[in-house]
């Protein structure tokens, strides 16, 4: 557990202590031996999670050690995600249903206790900052927007409007939180709480689009699969980017490889010509870049 205690008493010493981050991040298998552990920093909270069993007795040397390392520490969450079930339990201090967070100078609500996934992710921050030289009076098009982060981003970039999709309204709304959060005009934002297969026409009535973001999840239960159901998506691209609309397609599946939406946008969409890959956020480092997040940016042409 030293290994652990070490890397996030350096990142906090070293970076800024006001923002949320990653500080350890074993499921990138660069800390032979960690790799179940995940230790996140939603100032004044921390977030352990244990992907397999760790002993009660570690768990506090790590909880002790952090509240050293940080004096502000409030509260420490520890869920526990092995096997199908988690847990989640407060294990030191006292820690909210729901907090607000920086990035990058916006405010984000995460709910620590509440879910496996918090409420933002933190992996796509590089990409939400890269994006803002293409946002000026752009329209947005948000797909699988989750609780919108980047329609956030994109409108305090200067964005004109954002259009959200996700099939689950309970997170729109802590999308419609997040905008509000941030004081910015809801007239500039559309959620649209469907099935983006069911969707189309109200999505293509508001494009075309000048940004386009494709961000779904790997496996949901009926209603996305990457490997069958991604190429849909991206069939769909002609018929609502605008001419030079930047194309940000995202995969966070362990089990496809880097090649796999290059391969697929080559064959369902021969106007996207790829001009970035991403790395991995410096957060979030990846042994096996395969098995990370993908993140891809295309220009289309038509």
């Amino acid at each position: 557990m030293q290994t652990v205690i070490d890397v996030c008493a350096q990142k906090l010493r070293q970076g800024p202590r006001d923002v949320a981050r990653r500080l350890f991040h074993g499921r990138g298998h660069t800390y032979p031996g960690f790799e179940h552990i995940v230790v996140t920093w939603y100032p004044p909270f921390f977030h352990i999670a244990c992907y397999s069993e760790v002993p009660e007795t570690e768990i506090q040397t790590l909880v002790d050690a952090l509240i050293s390392v940080a004096s502000e520490c409030e509260g420490i969450v520890v869920q526990h995600r092995a096997g199908r079930h988690t847990t989640t339990a407060v294990w030191y201090g006292d820690v909210p249903e729901e907090h607000l967070v920086n990035e990058a100078g916006l405010a984000y609500w995460v709910a620590p206790k509440k879910n496996q996934n918090t409420g933002l992710f933190l992996d796509m921050a590089h990409v939400r900052a890269s994006l803002a030289p293409y946002m000026l009076g752009a329209k947005v098009l948000n797909l699988f927007a989750y609780t919108c982060a980047f329609s956030v981003s994109a409108l305090a970039q200067g964005a004109k409007l954002v259009v959200n999709n996700d099939m689950n309204s309970n997170v729109l709304n802590v999308g419609k939180k997040n905008h509000q959060a941030n004081d910015q005009d809801l007239r500039q934002v559309k959620m649209l709480g469907h099935n983006v297969f069911k969707s189309w026409k109200k999505i293509r009535g508001f494009g075309p689009y000048d940004v386009i973001i494709i961000d779904p999840p790997t496996n949901q239960r009926g209603s996305f699969n990457a490997e069958k159901n991604y190429p849909q998506i991206l069939k769909r691209i002609p018929e609502l980017a605008a001419s030079g609309a930047r194309v940000i397609a995202c995969l966070n599946s362990p089990f496809l490889s880097q090649d796999f939406i290059e391969n697929q946008m080559s064959r369902w969409c021969t106007g996207c010509e790829l001009v970035h890959t991403y790395p991995a956020h410096e957060d979030f480092p990846e042994a096996f870049v395969d098995r990370g997040l993908k993140v891809q940016a295309y220009v289309y042409r038509k």
